[in-house]
């Protein structure tokens, strides 16, 4: 069996073939777990760096692997319907009827797409009695 299966794989190949999906999904769910708590250290870190460089008015550090620098942007805030609904209503003079007539109209007309996916789902209750395949 290759790792990469092709169109022209056939039924019978399923079994193995969800077995090594399996095994994958479990050890991506291991890793995501590891980066998780990593990422939480960095920011702790980082969040003390920062402050450290802050109060010390140091823009840029020389290390051996390269050079720190503390740069500070300006982010914009996400358009949600809340914002839309408040800055439309100012938009219109505080008339809330146009206003949540505009948003309704908007969010209805969004764009959508349709994505084909698998989730793993270990059941809560019977958690390794075996192995077995159906459809519907």
């Amino acid at each position: 069996m290759s790792l990469i299966p092709t169109e022209s794989s056939s039924v019978g190949e399923l079994p193995g073939l969800l077995k090594r999906w399996i095994t994958i999904q479990e050890e991506v769910a291991t890793l995501n777990t590891e980066v998780k708590q990593r990422k939480t250290q960095s920011k702790a870190l980082k969040d003390v760096i920062l402050r450290i460089m802050d109060s010390n008015k140091v823009v840029q550090l020389n290390v051996t692997k390269g050079t720190v620098v503390h740069k500070t942007r300006e982010v914009t805030e996400s358009i949600s319907n809340g914002y839309l609904l408040k800055h439309c209503s100012e938009f219109f003079g505080g008339d809330m009827a146009k206003a949540e007539a505009l948003v309704n109209y908007l969010d209805e007309h969004r764009s959508t797409t349709v994505r084909h996916d698998l989730r793993f789902q270990v059941p809560k209750e019977d958690k390794g009695k075996g192995d077995h395949l159906s459809h519907s």
